[in-house]
Parts: C-alpha cells; sequence; structure tokens
C-alpha cells in the first residue's frame, strides 16, 4: 500500500468509526482475503461486506443507513449555528458594554453585525464537517472497481480492532486498500 493510500484521519478517531476498502481482481481472492482476516483478527463476519461488479447497490453496502447521516448533519448545523449565535451574541454584549464608543452608540447594529456572521461561520463548520472529503477517496476507489468488473471488500470495523493489522492482511492479497472515517 502507498503512502498516499493511507488516511492519517483514521489515526485521531476510535476505530469503531473507522471503514476500510481493499479490491481484488476476482471473487476468489476477496474470499480468501475475507477468510484470512475473520480467522486473523477479531473482525466478524457480519462487519465484512463484499460488493460485486455491476452491483447498483454499492452505495447503500458502502454508506450504510443514510437517515442517520442526515439526522447528524442536521443536528450539527442546530448546534454549530447555536454556538455561532451564542459566541456572536456574547461578543455583541461585551462590545456594546465595554468596547469603543462606536459599538456603544450604537447597539442594535453591534449586535446585528456581530452576530450574523457568528451564524454563518458556526453553519459554515458544520457544512465542512459534512463534506467530509477523506469518504470520497473510498467511494471512488469502491466505484471504480465495480465498473471495472473487479470485487470490493468494505469492513466497517468496532472499538478495539486493530485497523493497521487489517489494513496490512488485506494488503497482501488487494491491488489497492483505503480507510476513512465513518
Amino acid at each position: 500500500m502507498s503512502e498516499s493510500d493511507q488516511n492519517y484521519r483514521t489515526k485521531l478517531v476510535n476505530t469503531e468509526q473507522v471503514q476500510i476498502a481493499s479490491v481484488f481482481d476476482s471473487k476468489l481472492n476477496a474470499d480468501k482475503a475475507i477468510e484470512q482476516v475473520v480467522r486473523g483478527t477479531d473482525v466478524e463476519s457480519q462487519q465484512v461486506t463484499l460488493i460485486e461488479p455491476d452491483d447498483s447497490d454499492f452505495n447503500r453496502k458502502l454508506e450504510g443507513d443514510s437517515k442517520a447521516l442526515g439526522k447528524m448533519m442536521w443536528y450539527s448545523h442546530l448546534l454549530l449555528g447555536a454556538a455561532g449565535l451564542v459566541v456572536g451574541l456574547i461578543t455583541a454584549y461585551l462590545l456594546v458594554n465595554i468596547g469603543p464608543a462606536l459599538t456603544q452608540q450604537n447597539p442594535l447594529a453591534t449586535y446585528i453585525a456581530v452576530i450574523s456572521p457568528g451564524i454563518f461561520i458556526g453553519l459554515f463548520v458544520a457544512g465542512l464537517l459534512s463534506l467530509r472529503p477523506d469518504r470520497t477517496q473510498i467511494i471512488e476507489v469502491v466505484r471504480k472497481a465495480v465498473k471495472a468488473k473487479h470485487y470490493a471488500v468494505v469492513v466497517n470495523l468496532k472499538s478495539g480492532q486493530s485497523v493497521s493489522k487489517v489494513r496490512d492482511m488485506f494488503s497482501r492479497h488487494s491491488s489497492q486498500v483505503v480507510e476513512s472515517i465513518q
């Protein structure tokens, strides 16, 4: 596996949030790798998904429940937007009470001018977190494998399972292994 395929963000989160995908030329090689990973690690067979060529349902197998993802995005926008509002309110309050004369003489304009960017920045950060560009790599690798008549194996790790051990076991048999935060 090349250094460019290794996702260093996966080292920053709990392993139950890590997903590993690997690409195989044949079903036989994919099945052998799955068997070795299940036997050689504490990964259970229920955590492993085999995606076959021309599988039109591979997005669901890769992403899982889209309702949970949508719910997370909704709550992150609400939470970070509210946090931006609170930071804006606190900043405006301080400016109106102990800030320069201009902000003390124009409290309404100060509140509007400071709260708006606070909300915007909170929502912007929530949007950036929702985009998750690290997911693009794993999705594209699986999409290309399926279109090229190859097999993809996706493993959703649980807490305490070794990312490097699973990645290394797949690397012995696979032409490409990528990992991402779920």
